[in-house]
């Protein structure tokens, strides 16, 4: 009786206008950042395996 009521809270929402074309060119970029990232990191296990393969050449000649 004493005690305040719960209410839900009050909001002003102001909708946002969609331009498919903005979020066309919002995906391809997003996806054009993933490739290329993907694209970027695919040398690495060739560098270590390389770096792998002197190191194991060099601690072979030194060993003999």
């Amino acid at each position: 009786m004493f005690m305040r009521k719960p209410q839900h809270k009050k909001f002003e929402y102001q909708p946002r206008y969609y331009d498919p074309s903005k979020d066309e060119d919002a995906r391809r970029r997003r996806q054009f950042k993933f490739e290329h990232n993907t694209r970027r990191g695919s040398h690495r296990p060739l560098i270590v395996l390389l770096l792998f393969f002197v190191l194991a050449y060099l601690l072979y000649t030194y060993f003999q």
